[in-house]
């Protein structure tokens, strides 16, 4: 049964444990086939949650946690902050200050389709374009559909970009969505 509500507030260090389970059972479920059942079978629960702790306690500069909360507990958490790496985040390119990124979003496997995973995702967006971010990005595994197919039904396009993530064996293969954020801004190149 879907749940009536999602709040989506900032975890607290007592989220922890529950946001492992979140992160651990989304990539059991999602990248079944797609990292070695070795890896997926060792994520480790506690280390997850001490992380987690960390995180939460002393978050890197300009990183932001939220999570979602339906009336059966923390269903799903987001990250977002400014861009790693270069600041190239789709076909316009753009300034390392002026790009985003929505590190991650997991939501438990049994709250799929529930509505937990939109009510993050607008949260992000809209604390990304509070910040002044006017382009954000991500990277998706390139197989998984379910996150793809949410991620254009959101305005978040394919934009070409691609990447193998080395920290697995074997890499995980990405692609990167992004999508303009706010209000356009006007173009200086027209001339005139």
């Amino acid at each position: 049964m879907a749940s009536s509500t999602v709040l989506v507030r900032p975890p607290v260090e007592s989220d922890a444990p529950r946001l492992a389970d979140i992160h651990i059972s989304a990539w059991r479920a999602a990248y079944r086939n797609v990292m070695s059942d070795e890896y997926l079978a060792g994520l480790n629960h506690e280390a997850s949650a001490t992380g987690w702790r960390r995180n939460i306690r002393e978050p890197r500069p300009g990183t932001f946690h939220l999570v979602a909360e339906t009336d059966s507990g923390v269903a799903g958490f987001c990250v977002f902050g400014p861009a790693e790496g270069t600041a190239d985040a789709g076909p316009e390119g753009g300034t390392a200050s002026a790009t985003g990124q929505l590190y991650a979003i997991n939501v438990h496997p049994d709250a799929w389709t529930r509505g937990v995973g939109s009510a993050l995702f607008a949260a992000a967006e809209e604390k990304l374009t509070s910040l002044g971010y006017h382009r954000a990005f991500l990277w998706v595994e390139a197989t998984n559909k379910r996150a793809i197919d949410f991620y254009t039904n959101r305005g978040w396009l394919d934009d070409g970009g691609t990447l193998q993530d080395t920290r697995f064996d074997p890499p995980v293969p990405e692609r990167r969505h992004s999508r303009q954020l706010g209000k356009p801004e006007p173009r200086t190149d027209l001339g005139g």
